[in-house]
């Protein structure tokens, strides 16, 4: 499974990890991932993945996080053939 930041969100990488905004709601989500989250470079408007490089070995805390990016519509789960 991928997870893709969609395009109406702007993703920001900051000391403690990332900060997510929304331009449809112009909220604001701070990530304390450190460099576990990364998004993958494009254009403003393009969807770009998610990049997970673990979370010290905490699957449940990630999935947790990933599920709460979701609920909030900041992120989607794809399997790559979309």
């Amino acid at each position: 499974m991928r997870y893709v930041v969609r395009g109406t969100v702007r993703v920001r990488p900051e000391a403690f990890g990332l900060l997510f905004y929304d331009t449809r709601t112009t909220s604001l989500t701070f990530v304390r991932s450190g460099e576990t989250l990364t998004v993958a470079p494009g254009a403003p408007g393009e969807e770009r993945e998610l990049l997970i490089a673990g979370w010290d070995g905490r699957p449940e805390a990630t999935a947790r996080l990933l599920q709460t990016l979701r609920e909030k519509g900041l992120i989607r789960a794809t399997d790559g053939t979309d």
